[in-house]
């Protein structure tokens, strides 16, 4: 909740022209008169303005109010919502929850689309566009750290024995981070292969078999790349 303060000759116009100014209705605020002004002598010397102090929900408390209400929806209880914002992307926790394991869906898919429910809904309220990332009891930042130590030891074993190893199956944001942990060492390099949402990452040498033909449907990543 944030506020504004106006300043005016009266509060009726103070509240009239903020109205006008964010096109807000009356449900869209609340406000406090601060001070009723006085009007001068023949409204010219010693007058004071009115002053008005108008509270507005910030964007952080509606995407709060929508994630209470969809959980509401589909009858599910929470203890606490969180809204952090970092690099123009606004992070929504959903804690001590119940109802985690349902929440989140196999390879995390009804997360995933919840996720793309409220990045629709706040955005089409708001009118503009915002980065939502949606999250159960952490579980996106632990997901991240056994991926990242899988892929470690993955690619010890790959640079050891010059083998290549495939990945399970994993969907586009998974794979963006397996590319972006590989392309950091230049002995191991990553090919995707396979078709629709979950495909297959490879992670295999980069100083062997460089002038092998590669198979249809694969894709080397020299970079990350988005999928």
């Amino acid at each position: 909740m944030k506020t504004i303060e106006r300043k005016g000759k009266s509060t009726s116009t103070i509240i009239a022209a903020f109205m006008k100014e964010f096109n807000y209705s009356l449900d869209d605020f609340k406000f406090e008169v601060t001070d009723e002004g006085k009007s001068g002598f023949l409204k010219l010397f010693g007058g004071k303005p009115a002053k008005v102090n108008f509270m507005v929900s910030d964007v952080s408390d509606k995407m709060t109010a929508y994630t209470r209400k969809f959980l509401q929806l589909i009858n599910t209880e929470c203890g606490d919502v969180t809204v952090k914002v970092k690099d123009n992307t606004y992070f929504i926790s959903i804690l001590k929850t119940k109802d985690a394991g349902f929440l989140i869906g196999k390879d995390a898919r009804f997360l995933d689309s919840m996720q793309h429910l409220l990045n629709q809904m706040i955005n089409k309220a708001e009118k503009k566009q915002y980065r939502i990332v949606l999250d159960v009891d952490g579980y996106r930042e632990r997901r991240l750290e056994a991926l990242s130590g899988k892929v470690k030891s993955i690619a010890e074993k790959v640079k050891a024995t010059g083998r290549s190893i495939t990945l399970e199956p994993l969907h586009a944001a998974h794979r963006r981070i397996v590319h972006q942990l590989v392309e950091k060492d230049p002995d191991i390099r990553t090919m995707t292969i396979g078709e629709g949402e979950f495909k297959r990452v490879v992670i295999l040498s980069a100083t062997k078999g460089k002038s092998s033909s590669r198979p249809p449907q694969q894709r080397r990543h020299k970079k990350s790349q988005s999928e």
